[in-house]
């Protein structure tokens, strides 16, 4: 009978184990969403740029809050997309407020684009540095949270909006493809650790 009995505790947490690897994969959708929309319109517009500032906002604010649920309370990741979740919440439901108050223009776009860039590269870099020896994703945090920044420092040098909104869209999608090889490098990496760790 002790075969045939399980462990209600460890079967709740097979799901939340499993996220640190899928995490990054799901964040991934929202970020390639917007950039190939915006790389598939012609229209360049602020109105574009901040429609898809609220998709790409609202859309990872709702992954990282599932995923953080799913995961163990002692993962690393947990923290970090929970701040996350909160600052792409805020920048979508500004760019929602923007675009229904009909007041769309370049400077807002920049505002809240380069906001999220510096606040979530801020967040993710200092993460990585802090967490490099604890969790198998700070090297990749590292590298999100400098590109993230990175984009805040271009779009200060920006005085128009088609360039605003094509730099955005870059960003997206190199964002995702760089979230989605991550999580594969961890799902990979995973067995190799539960290997050694036995």
């Amino acid at each position: 009978m002790g075969d045939v009995t399980s462990d209600p505790s460890a079967a709740a947490a097979a799901p939340a184990a499993r996220s640190p690897w899928l995490a990054p994969v799901l964040r991934a959708v929202p970020a390639i969403a917007a950039g190939l929309i915006i790389t598939f319109t012609a229209d360049h517009s602020p109105a574009v740029g901040l429609t898809m500032l609220a998709v790409f906002g609202l859309g990872s604010s709702l992954v990282l809050l599932v995923t953080a649920l799913r995961m163990r309370a002692a993962e690393p990741v947990r923290g970090l997309h929970r701040g996350l979740s909160l600052v792409a919440a805020l920048v979508g439901a500004l760019a929602v407020a923007v675009l229904v108050s009909g007041a769309a223009g370049l400077a807002l776009l920049l505002l809240l684009i380069g906001g999220y860039a510096v606040l979530a590269g801020a967040l993710e870099l200092v993460w990585g540095i802090r967490h490099r020896d604890r969790s198998g994703f700070a090297r990749d945090a590292v590298v999100i949270g400098g590109g993230t920044l990175a984009l805040a420092l271009v779009l200060a040098f920006v005085g128009d909006p088609v360039s605003a909104v094509g730099f955005f869209g870059a960003y997206a999608v190199m964002l995702g493809v760089y979230l989605a090889i991550a999580g594969v490098s961890l799902r990979r990496g995973a067995p190799a650790e539960e290997g050694a760790a036995s």
